[in-house]
């Protein structure tokens, strides 16, 4: 089994790791078709056109798509 959550992870639903958002990773889940997916509450900054804007979503993300952020320093 993965990683026991809740804990900090990026999301990038591109695949291209390019520009990763931040998320929590809430949850795992196995199907016969897709394999492991995470449930993630993630945050992304979005531009307005006269400002900046964050939308916060949930929900269950290929595993091939979320990396656990690297753990604090002085662990």
């Amino acid at each position: 089994m993965p990683r026991q959550p809740p804990f900090h992870v990026w999301v990038d639903l591109t695949g291209r790791w390019s520009a990763p958002a931040p998320g929590v990773l809430l949850a795992w889940r196995r199907s016969d078709r897709r394999g492991w997916e995470a449930w993630v509450a993630r945050v992304e900054s979005y531009s307005t056109g006269s400002g900046v804007e964050v939308l916060m979503t949930q929900s269950w993300i290929a595993a091939a798509l979320v990396r656990p952020a690297d753990p604090p320093t002085g662990r």
